[in-house]
């Protein structure tokens, strides 16, 4: 069902009704309405921003957040929120330039982007198949590995460097929710890069900014992201197996 919608949805643009499958890093004026956020988990999110000393220090709920015209997105920013059933107009961007600044962490950036890729090339899809409290815990432990990987402080100059500064319990980011969500997160985290730094990556994601709001990551299937899906069917087929 979520991969059918993937590739049938719409996104409202200021010029009209744009196809998901067309929409490319420069658009704009791509307006949303906030449906619902779930599948999610209850998570404790700690955020001490190094640079302004801002601190975000709260119990959010993690996991898909689900728009009126039937796309899904995962947060990236977690300073700003957004409100469901708020409407916002987004700007696709690529995925190294989310999330805005200000406020912190400001744009991932390369070595970022390439764990990001990773982590969707390695588990998106499986996540998506997940059904009820799988789908729940899946859900919240990828958005979990999204906030460490996009807030944690590092001064790594490689991915692999920056990955061994990754640690979901301590830093300036920290996050946790359930033991059987920390321990799925936990895993993800430390599978990135198939542990010998073989960081896979992952066509027609984007990233949707508003100066306003959180910013987001979503998968936009065009020809170039149909490649890669079917590039990846393979690796889903011989881990399952």
């Amino acid at each position: 069902m979520y991969h059918k919608s993937l590739m049938t949805l719409a996104l409202a643009a200021a010029a009209g009704t744009v196809s998901a499958d067309n929409i490319r890093a420069g658009d704009t004026d791509i307006t949303l309405t906030l449906a619902s956020v779930t599948p999610a988990r209850a998570v404790s999110a700690y955020f001490l921003d190094s640079t302004t000393s801002e601190l975000f220090n709260r119990t959010v709920s993690a996991g898909r957040l689900n728009w009126n015209n039937g796309s899904s997105s995962f947060c990236v920013q977690i300073l700003e929120g957004i409100a469901i059933g708020a409407a916002k107009t987004f700007d696709a961007v690529e995925v190294e330039q989310v999330p805005e600044a200000p406020p912190g962490p400001g744009p991932m950036g390369t070595l970022r982007a390439n764990l990001i890729r990773d982590l969707y090339a390695r588990h998106y899809f499986d996540m998506l198949d997940a059904t009820g409290s799988d789908a729940r815990d899946q859900s919240a432990s990828f958005a979990m590995i999204i906030w460490e990987i996009t807030h944690q402080d590092s001064d790594a100059v490689t991915t692999e460097g920056l990955l061994s500064d990754l640690d979901l319990s301590s830093g300036n980011a920290q996050f946790g929710s359930s033991s059987t969500v920390n321990s799925l997160a936990s895993g993800w985290l430390n599978g990135l890069g198939g542990g010998t730094g073989d960081f896979l990556g992952f066509g027609q994601l984007l990233g949707l900014t508003d100066p306003t709001t959180q910013d987001f990551l979503i998968v936009v299937p065009g020809p170039a992201g149909l490649m890669a899906f079917a590039g990846l069917a393979g690796i889903r087929s011989r881990r399952r197996g």
